[in-house]
C-alpha cells in the first residue's frame, strides 16, 4: 500500500482549506500531516493530534502567526517531509516550502494572497501590517516562486486558482473542486435566540469578505443577518439586525445552514466552499458574479449570481433565490463529492509516485 505524507500551511483557523485538508486526514488514516503551527482548540477535531508534526503549538499562534510573515519562510524550510511514496500538499502560502524527500503533489487553493493579491488582503489590516507587507512582499516573492517550482504537479481549486497560479508562477496545473460533504451529523440550535428569518454569511472577519457589506444588503432586505467565522463576534450590533456569532461548532453551523433563507457570498473567493455546504442543507445561495462563485453557483439550480457587484443588485436576486427548491441545492452539490475528489486526486498521485 502506497505510504502518503500529509502537509498544509498551519492548524490554527477553520476556513476550507483546513476543512479540505480534515477530510483528507480521515480518509489517509496512516498518515502524518506536517504543518506550520497546531492550535487544537482552534482547529477541526477531525485532526488526530498524535498525526500532527508542527513546529509551533498553541493558541498564540491562532491570533499573532500573520505578524511573523516576513520570518515564516525560513521557518517553513525547517520542516522536513519524508519517508512517504508520495507528499500530498495543501497550500496556500507555506506548505509548498517545507523540504521534501519524496515526490509532491501541491493542491493549491490560492496563491498567497499577501503577495498576489495584496490589495485584497490588506483589506481591514491596521497602518503598520500594511507596511511590513509593503516593506516585505519583494523578499518573500524570491522564496516562494522557487519553492512552487519544485513540486512534481500542481493542482489548483479552481479555474480562478488556475489562472492566478499561471500569473503567479507562470506554470500548468489541472483543477480538482475541493470536496463537500455533510459538516456533522446532527444540527445543534445555538446558544443565542435567532430570528426566525436570516440571511447568513461564514467568513472570517477580513476585509475582501465584504462582511460589511453583507450587513447593508441584509438591512436593505429586511432581514437580520448572522455572521459566522473567526472574529466576528466584533461585528455583534444587535440593535442593527447584525449578530455576530464568531466561531461555532460543526452541528450549530449546520443547523444554521439549515435555518438560514439565503446564505450570502458576497467575498472575493477562489471557490467558496460554503456554498456548495449550505446547498448540501437544502439552502440556496446568492453570489457576487466573480471568482469561483461562477463555478459553484449555478442560477436557478443552487441559487442565484447577482447582475453586478453592487449591493443594489443582491435585492432582485435574493427574491429569486427564495424561489430554489431545496432539492435541486441539494443535488446540485453532491456533484462536488469527497469520492469525486478524492478519486481524481489518487490518479494523479499514482502518477507522480511510478
Amino acid at each position: 500500500m502506497r505510504h502518503i505524507a500529509l502537509a498544509h500551511d498551519y492548524f490554527v483557523q477553520m476556513g476550507g482549506a483546513e476543512r479540505v485538508a480534515a477530510a483528507w486526514a480521515s480518509h489517509f488514516g496512516s498518515s502524518t500531516i506536517s504543518t506550520l503551527a497546531y492550535d487544537q482548540r482552534n482547529t477541526f477535531s477531525t485532526i488526530d493530534p498524535s498525526k500532527v508534526k508542527a513546529k509551533l503549538y498553541g493558541a498564540f499562534w491562532s491570533k499573532h502567526l500573520h505578524k511573523f510573515l516576513p520570518t515564516l519562510p525560513l521557518l517553513a524550510r525547517s520542516v522536513v517531509v519524508d519517508n512517504a511514496d508520495v507528499a500530498l500538499v495543501s497550500t496556500s502560502g507555506w506548505a509548498h516550502q517545507f523540504r521534501y524527500n519524496t515526490p509532491t503533489v501541491a493542491y493549491v487553493h490560492s496563491p498567497a494572497r499577501w503577495l498576489y493579491a495584496a490589495e485584497d488582503y490588506k483589506m481591514g489590516l491596521s497602518s503598520v501590517p500594511r507596511a511590513g507587507l509593503y516593506l516585505t512582499s519583494n523578499y518573500l516573492k524570491q522564496k516562494d516562486a522557487p519553492a512552487m517550482g519544485r513540486m512534481d504537479r500542481l493542482i489548483s481549486n479552481s479555474v480562478v486558482t488556475q489562472e492566478r497560479i499561471w500569473s503567479a508562477y507562470g506554470v500548468d496545473s489541472e483543477v480538482v473542486s475541493p470536496p463537500v460533504s455533510p459538516i456533522a451529523a446532527q444540527a445543534t440550535a445555538p446558544a443565542r435566540p435567532l430570528p426566525d428569518q436570516f440571511l447568513l454569511i461564514v467568513a472570517r472577519n477580513r476585509g475582501y469578505k465584504r462582511i460589511r457589506e453583507a450587513a447593508e444588503i441584509a438591512r436593505k432586505a429586511g432581514r437580520a443577518l448572522v455572521v459566522i467565522g473567526g472574529g466576528t463576534e466584533e461585528l455583534d450590533t444587535p440593535e442593527e439586525a447584525v449578530i455576530g456569532l464568531g466561531r461555532v461548532s460543526d452541528g450549530e453551523l449546520k443547523w444554521l445552514y439549515q435555518h438560514a433563507d439565503v446564505l450570502l457570498a458576497t467575498g472575493r473567493e477562489d471557490f467558496g466552499l460554503t456554498v456548495l455546504e449550505a446547498n448540501l442543507e437544502g439552502t440556496p445561495v446568492v453570489g457576487i458574479p466573480s471568482g469561483g462563485y461562477l463555478e459553484t453557483i449555478k442560477p436557478g439550480v443552487n441559487g442565484q449570481l447577482t447582475s453586478s457587484q453592487d449591493l443594489d443588485s443582491f435585492g432582485p436576486a435574493i427574491f429569486d433565490a427564495l424561489k430554489v427548491p431545496a432539492n435541486s441545492c441539494r443535488q446540485w452539490a453532491t456533484k462536488f463529492s469527497l469520492e469525486n475528489h478524492l478519486t481524481k486526486l489518487e490518479e494523479v498521485m499514482d502518477d507522480v509516485a511510478s
